[in-house]
């Protein structure tokens, strides 16, 4: 058989029979125009993805058929057979192939184990109706001519064979460039492509369409249900357990309800000991992915035993929490629907939190309310005290402290105090929530005034943990704010809690300088005697001990005052006090000669530095100087 394809005798034209027959195949003469007209409906009735996906399949089936007719004929090796493409392409008029580089690798069974060609095509008939119909392109336009190739050779070498354009005269470039390779040598870079060489019909898609539209209206008719469910249990005045025991009865999947720091607020689906062991596990992956804080929304989370779907709970623009479906460490993908459920749970936990955050502001401003009347003296009777009390849940026959807690802000640019007020407050009834302490909140000049309830039992050091773990928690909190305490003695009667509260000022008042924390028992005898707040004659003891300094007025005053004070407070140590006020040790030794020779008294001398102490610390107390 001859290694042509194409005869002298080929191509016969009977103009009576209206047949043109190339090779006793039948063709049909048309215009290149009528593929750009074609193409151009194509892209406005089925889009121009699916276009595409249409004329790559079109050109697949072109160079399948071409491929067969090639292999009947005699050539001399599958190096020829794959050259024939070319020519075909070119006596077709689809355009004039010229390859620029050919490699194919064969087994030892003469079958083709991979290929790769390049080269160039000129006059692409697809490129220019492309052009003449649409313009020029940002991407390659030439679908047929792939197509062709791909299905000419993978016919031809028994494996999948794709070409890539990498240059369009579609797109404005002189000419068109091709790539062809085996599957496997494109290493995942043509992967997109490959669904347009799947024939799926409209039908087929319109009915993969209609199932999923028909999954998610189920899906929509589910959460619409479940969140129809919680929000009755929500008006019905049920709690967090609920909502979780609603959700687990209707999906069949475990739910968790977790505070901001993962702490368990409410369960559904599992017992006791199942919880504390997914609570081990998520905590070890929550130490070393850092995640607490960082998840802004619904994501997976993987740990050694289990795996969980977690979506947080926002209230005001801030997480309250999280909600998390709990899985098999075995599950590879979680349903789509649990998601939606889960964010719907997660909005009706936000309902019932906001709910629960306005009722405890509101009882906790009538608490506060009600302690600026005790301090004020406003109760006739002890009785009736103690009878406003039972309102709130709170038995004033206990022992109580007083503690009035005040903050410092190291850049000083608090924008929005009463804001901040309201955060402070709301961290510190937390803190003692978690200790399962009762206490009531108010707020003075500034300062924030908590009267705290203590059992009987509770001891000293018991109270100065406490203490020193509310100021590190508040540290850790508000890292740009300094925070000090002071704290009264235990009191027993209620209607005396004005008495314990200026204890407590006086305590954060005259406490030792920078120290965070100031019991009034540790003032000592100092607490007694200025506890009796005689304004005028703490003033006359100051003219007489301080003179001049006392009576001098402005900025160099306070200097002075303020350096007395530490120095004093530091038992007259230079070294420690310069260290307090930053200053270099020349100029402390100048500040203290010159307070010696205002007041003309040795600062050494016990008897002198004694009285001087005590007699600032009254001012402080009086409010005549502030240090």
């Amino acid at each position: 058989m001859s290694n042509q394809i194409f005869s002298e005798t080929s191509l016969h034209l009977s103009e009576r029979e209206g047949v043109i027959q190339l090779d006793d195949e039948r063709i049909v003469l048309t215009s290149a125009a009528v593929f750009g007209t074609l193409r151009k409906d194509l892209a406005e009735n089925i889009g121009t993805e699916r276009m595409k996906g249409f004329l790559i399949r079109y050109g697949w089936n072109l160079g399948v058929n071409d491929a067969k007719r090639a292999l009947k004929k005699d050539f001399s090796s599958i190096q020829e057979v794959l050259k024939q493409g070319s020519i075909f392409h070119a006596l077709k008029g689809y355009t004039k192939a010229k390859t620029t580089k050919f490699q194919i690798h064969l087994r030892p069974n003469e079958q083709v184990k991979d290929v790769h060609v390049e080269g160039t095509w000129f006059s692409s008939y697809e490129a220019e109706e492309n052009i003449r119909q649409f313009g020029r392109e940002k991407l390659p336009v030439c679908h047929t001519l792939i197509g062709y190739a791909s299905g000419y050779y993978s016919t031809v070498c028994g494996h999948t064979i794709i070409f890539k354009e990498v240059a369009c005269q579609g797109m404005g470039d002189p000419v068109c460039r091709y790539i062809g390779k085996s599957l496997h040598r494109w290493q995942g870079e043509v992967d997109e492509e490959l669904h347009y060489y799947e024939n799926k019909t409209i039908v087929k898609e319109l009915e993969v369409t209609y199932n999923l539209l028909l999954e998610e209206r189920n899906n929509l008719e589910k959460t619409a249900m479940i969140h129809e469910r919680l929000t009755e249990e929500i008006i019905n005045g049920k709690d967090l357990q609920s909502i979780a025991a609603a959700v687990y009865e209707t999906t069949g999947c475990p739910l968790v309800i977790e505070n901001p720091q993962f702490e368990k607020l409410a369960c559904a689906g599992l017992t006791d000991e199942e919880y504390e062991k997914i609570e081990a596990d998520f905590k070890e992956i929550l130490q070393h992915s850092e995640a607490e804080g960082k998840i802004k929304k619904t994501k997976k989370l993987t740990a050694g035993q289990h795996q969980r779907l977690v979506t947080p709970i926002r209230l005001q623009k801030k997480v309250f929490g999280y909600c998390s479906f709990i899985y098999e460490s075995s599950i590879s993908e979680f349903p789509k629907v649990d998601s939606m459920i889960l964010e719907r749970a997660a909005a009706v936990c936000s309902l019932y939190l906001l709910n629960e955050k306005t009722s405890f502001e509101a009882m906790e401003r009538m608490k506060g309310y009600f302690l600026e009347q005790v301090l004020n003296g406003y109760f006739s009777s002890k009785q009736e005290i103690l009878k406003r009390g039972r309102y709130m849940n709170m038995d004033l026959n206990l022992p109580f402290r007083i503690i009035v807690l005040t903050h410092q802000s190291k850049q000083n640019d608090m924008a929005n105090e009463l804001f901040f007020y309201e955060q402070l407050t709301e961290t510190i009834l937390h803190y003692f929530k978690h200790q399962k302490l009762q206490l009531i909140t108010g707020q003075r000049g500034g300062d924030i005034i908590l009267l705290v309830q203590m059992d009987a039992s509770t001891a000293e050091d018991k109270l100065q943990e406490l203490c020193s773990r509310l100021i590190d928690h508040l540290n850790g909190s508000y890292p740009a704010c300094l925070f000090r305490i002071g704290v009264s003695t235990k009191g027993r009667q209620i209607e005396q809690a004005a008495t314990f509260y200026k204890e407590a000022a006086m305590s954060l008042k005259i406490g030792a300088y920078k120290e965070p924390i100031t019991f009034f028992e540790e003032l000592g005898v100092t607490g007694i005697l200025l506890s009796s707040q005689d304004t005028e004659a703490i003033k006359q003891k100051a003219c007489y001990l301080l003179g001049p300094l006392f009576e001098s007025e402005g900025a160099k005053k306070n200097e002075l005052m303020k350096t007395l004070y530490i120095f004093l407070m530091n038992g007259g140590n230079l070294e420690k006090t310069m260290q307090d006020l930053a200053l270099s040790m020349s100029g402390l030794r100048y500040r203290v000669e010159k307070i010696e020779s205002l007041l003309g008294k040795d600062l050494r001398d016990p008897q002198v530095s004694y009285e001087l102490l005590l007699t600032l610390k009254a001012l402080i107390v009086a409010g005549e100087i502030t240090i």
